[in-house]
Parts: C-alpha cells; structure tokens; sequence
C-alpha cells in the first residue's frame, strides 16, 4: 500500500490523497509546483475551474495565482476520480486552460 502525504475533500465532495508515490513523480517532473502545498490543497478544494482529462475518469482542476515560484499562473491538479474518492496524479504551472472546461465556480 501506497504512503498517504495528506488528503483532502474536492469541490465536488470526493476525498481526494495525494500519496509519497505522486509526490516524488511531481517532484522530479514539476519541482516548482510541490514548493506550494499550501496552493495545491486550495486548488482541489476551491477550484476555479474544472476540464476534461484525457480520459473518463481524469479531471484538472485550475485555479489562477497572482504569485507563484513562475509567476502570475493557473496552478493545474490532475486528478483521477474513482466513486467516492481519487487521488493527484501531477500538478503543474501554466498560463492558460488546455482541456474543454465542464465546471466553473460561480463568481
């Protein structure tokens, strides 16, 4: 079994983990984004914007920051949902939304 580094509920109610495994896949393809852990908990739980992934079951969830290790950024969390539940697959920094968007928060 797989360590949990921490969990959280998502926009949507789904417990959401990020285990030790998806930490260090981030860490060594996205360093820059794992220097914001406080950011990536916010982003799941308050997401701006949700899109399509590349599959059924993948969402990325999006959130625009002023500040960040690169600059004015959307913060994106892939995630992979399963019934209840899911966890982060990657996360990284970018400067527009790639991916059809299917939820957007209200302003």
């Amino acid at each position: 079994m797989t360590d949990i580094v921490w969990e959280t509920v998502t926009y949507n109610g789904k417990r959401i983990r990020l285990t030790e495994a998806q930490m260090r896949h981030t860490a060594v393809f996205h360093p820059e984004s794992m220097e914001h852990e406080q950011l990536l908990k916010e982003t799941v739980t308050m997401p701006s914007v949700v899109a399509a992934g590349g599959s059924a079951n993948v969402r990325i969830l999006y959130r625009f920051y002023q500040r960040t290790a690169v600059s004015r950024k959307y913060l994106a969390v892939v995630i992979r949902e399963l019934d209840d539940e899911g966890f982060i697959l990657t996360s990284y920094f970018t400067d527009r939304i790639r991916r059809k968007i299917i939820w957007k928060r209200a302003s």
